[in-house]
């Protein structure tokens, strides 16, 4: 349970400390960082999508944090809550595999838009490392406890 909540973790801090800005390209939440005027980032499709994704990525880092914080207050992990890792995680790879393949409605500086995010290096590490994550919950779902 460690090793997938460990795989959750990554992802957060993989595209939050920095390696947005590295030739493995902007990630999930690229463009929330890449902004140079606020004012035109809130035209671009990129940037809500960003926003999208980091939400879901503090999700994901709290979930992960769950599972390493509540084994040690002595906090039987359930296949319910087992359960609610593998559905963030699946939420996760449904919005990437909209976003990088028809795009989500978004709005734009003449309505809403739908326009397609790009595909870069980093963000499918960081889908990667959160799928890992889910399959490693996905086989611990029937061990309530942390190993």
């Amino acid at each position: 349970m460690r090793l997938a909540a460990l795989f959750l973790l990554l992802p957060f801090f993989l595209q939050l400390l920095g390696l947005g800005d590295t030739p493995l390209g902007g990630g999930l939440c690229g463009e929330v960082f890449q902004v140079r005027d606020p004012a035109l980032a809130l035209q671009t499709p990129g940037f809500w999508y960003g926003l999208l994704f980091m939400l879901l990525l503090a999700l994901q880092l709290g979930y992960g944090l769950s599972l390493l914080l509540l084994p040690l207050l002595e906090v039987r992990l359930g296949p319910g809550w087992l359960r609610v890792g593998r559905y963030l995680v699946g939420a996760l790879a449904l919005l990437f595999l909209l976003t990088r393949l028809t795009g989500l409605p978004a709005p734009g500086p003449g309505g809403w838009v739908l326009e397609r995010a790009p595909l870069d290096l980093l963000s499918l590490l960081l889908v990667g490392l959160s799928l890992a994550g889910g399959a490693l919950l996905r086989e611990n779902g029937g061990h309530g406890t942390a190993a």
